[in-house]
């Protein structure tokens, strides 16, 4: 039960991490690279 309630402490943290490098990363590209999400 208290690996349960670790691992539900860590997943939102790890989600949040990743969707924002992810939302980081499609800026940047679409600033060096604009127009490239509309092929």
């Amino acid at each position: 039960m208290r690996d349960l309630k670790t691992y539900l402490s860590v997943a939102p943290v790890l989600s949040t991490l990743w969707f924002g490098s992810l939302a980081g990363l499609l800026i940047e590209i679409n600033r060096f690279f604009p127009d490239a999400l509309s092929f």
